[in-house]
């Protein structure tokens, strides 16, 4: 291997710089939420939300739970938002209006810790089929307004929210009956649930 050679006095390109290292910022949650969700009726609500006590229990999670009041399904998340954008609203509340009010029962049969999240939630499948049809009706006429509704749906309602890992399992069938669907502006990191607009069944 031959040696490079320099001349007298001329001193070898000094070596790059390393670049610094910049540290990626987090982002910020933005402090509005736009959702489509359904709620339980209240006698519903407050009954799952003492199954919630009891598996808060059973399983030592430690976790925060959800009152009765705030206990839903989430149909469609439309984003977030610097200021409440009150075009998108008002199209999402005629899309809604257009849509037929829930009139059936769903059946949660299993409780689990949902998937890279603290939230620990009832979901089920054949039980869910009424409430998957009633989000595609809402979906298809909130795309007929201009939106752009998400099509993945895993139907849950969180309990509670936990550190602990809890695995998939079998529980005692939870039927209940769906009481309203709501529009709501979530302002994020205030625990505020604002309701734009509700539909009952």
């Amino acid at each position: 291997m031959s040696e490079q050679l320099l001349l007298p006095g001329i001193d070898p390109p000094p070596r790059p710089l390393p670049r610094p290292r910049t540290k990626a910022r987090r982002k910020e949650p933005l402090p509005h939420t736009l959702f489509f969700a359904i709620f339980p009726s209240a006698e519903d609500a407050a009954s799952i939300a003492a199954l919630g006590a009891q598996l808060n229990d059973r399983h030592s999670l430690k976790g925060t739970l959800s009152e009765p009041h705030r206990l839903h399904v989430t149909l469609h998340d439309l984003g977030g938002y610097d200021t409440v954008p009150r075009k998108k609203v008002q199209a999402a509340l005629e899309a809604a209006a257009a849509v037929a009010a829930p009139a059936f029962d769903v059946v949660f049969d299993h409780a689990m810790t949902y998937a890279n999240s603290k939230a620990f939630v009832l979901c089920g499948e054949e039980g869910t089929a009424a409430l998957a049809d009633f989000r595609q009706r809402l979906g298809e006429a909130l795309a007929d307004a201009g939106l752009k509704p998400d099509r993945s749906f895993t139907p849950h309602m969180t309990l509670a929210y936990t550190r602990r890992k809890i695995e998939k399992h079998a529980i005692a069938p939870v039927r209940w009956t769906a009481g309203s669907f709501a529009l709501i502006d979530s302002h994020v990191g205030e625990d505020i649930h604002e309701v734009l607009g509700r539909w009952p069944a």
